[in-house]
């Protein structure tokens, strides 16, 4: 596919600007595996924003089906004439990428279709971990080849990102009537569920909130501790480094998730992820 004005991939234009996180996570792989990154995870955003581009639930799922049948066009030899998928054959090929991840990928995308908060906390991590852990795999295969990769520690990793993400989503996801947040985690705390839905925050809210972080912030530190700090593993562990930066701003603003300071960009952060990567301090 031609690049754009910037010189970009159609892959790389699109993950710059629909999920920039992750474009920057990308920025620092190894030359070789970049584009295979910016791919795979413009792909990955393909899925995930299939909620948010439609709606009708119905209509969501026939989005996905049309990229599991792409999936299985590229597996069979037919890839679509498609901007993602085209590219996406050649990364799988060259990689010889895992065909049970990718559709791991799209199946997980099912659950933002029921427009339902989760039930509790673990229902929230077995999801997020659904939606990140075959991310993981495939990356895992580009940036490591050799498969020596300590796949349950970056999946803490990517678990708490997930977490912090979510919370970052709170209130874009209130008012878009797609709740993700466990009402049955305000009312454990005595936060008003009620208030929680007009963007609202009473203490037992703020208290609800502070759990769900400290509980990213608890599988981060746990992902770390079981990840070798690898300068060619940097896109899979620099989402630490965010979670924990993030999960540091969500304290000083009262674990105030509606805050619109929570949601802004942080101009310094890709200096922080440059330090990190050269210092091995995640």
């Amino acid at each position: 596919m031609t690049p754009d004005q910037t010189g970009l991939s159609p892959a790389a234009a699109l993950l710059r600007r629909q999920d920039p996180d992750r474009f920057r996570f990308a920025l620092f792989a190894p030359p070789s595996a970049r584009e295979a990154l910016f791919t795979l995870y413009a792909f990955n955003h393909e899925v995930a924003k299939t909620r948010e581009s439609v709606s009708e639930t119905m209509i969501g799922g026939i989005r996905l089906q049309w990229w599991r049948e792409s999936i299985e066009g590229i597996y069979g030899g037919v890839p679509r004439q498609h901007e993602i998928v085209l590219p996406l054959a050649a990364c799988i090929e060259a990689y010889s990428l895992s065909r049970n991840a990718f559709d791991g990928l799209i199946n997980a995308r099912e659950r933002d279709l029921e427009d339902r908060p989760m039930d509790d906390l673990s229902e929230a991590e077995r999801y997020l971990r659904a939606a990140t852990e075959p991310l993981i795999e495939l990356a895992g295969m580009i940036l490591d080849p050799a498969g020596k990769l300590e796949r349950n520690g970056l999946a803490d990793i990517a678990a708490g990102h997930a977490f912090m993400g979510k919370l970052r989503a709170t209130g874009h996801l209130e008012a878009a009537r797609r709740p993700f947040f466990p009402r049955s985690l305000l009312e454990k705390h005595g936060g008003s569920p009620r208030k929680f839905s007009e963007l609202k925050m009473d203490e037992g809210c703020r208290s609800a909130v502070r759990e769900m972080a400290d509980h990213a912030l608890a599988l981060t530190a746990r992902g770390l501790a079981r990840t070798r700090k690898e300068r060619t593993l940097a896109p899979l562990l620099l989402p630490a480094r965010q979670t924990r930066s993030r999960g540091s701003q969500l304290a000083k603003l009262r674990y105030d998730p509606f805050d619109m300071r929570f949601a802004g960009p942080d101009p310094l952060e890709i200096w922080r992820f440059w330090l990190s990567r050269f210092s091995g301090r995640y």
